[in-house]
């Protein structure tokens, strides 16, 4: 008599998998949302400690204009240009002296 897998036992194993799969996709896709939005949360805070530090270093009040080549020396990180903050494709826009980055 030969062994062999019956029709039953392979729905059974395709239905396991399909449950599986239902259950860790979503669970995977929240958890590539999750990391993106701390990373820009980690950039945020990155940015505006740059700005603050420059703004007191250079004494320059609230409110004023900040461009990239004014804090780029305060980000650390190897970061070399403002692409290098992006994240999900979003960019990080700097905001003046006082007021939060944003993306």
């Amino acid at each position: 008599m030969k062994k062999a897998f019956t029709l039953i036992e392979i729905l059974i194993v395709v239905a396991i998998l399909g449950l599986i799969a239902a259950i860790g996709i979503p669970s995977f896709i929240g958890a590539r949302q999750g990391a993106e939005d701390n990373m820009k949360e980690v950039n945020i805070s990155a940015v505006n400690a740059a700005k603050e530090q420059w703004a007191i270093i250079n004494n320059k009040a609230t409110g004023t204009s900040v461009v990239w080549t004014n804090i780029a020396s305060y980000i650390g990180n190897s970061v070399t240009n403002q692409s290098g903050l992006d994240v999900g494709g979003d960019s990080i826009t700097l905001n003046p002296v006082g007021t939060s980055a944003t993306y």
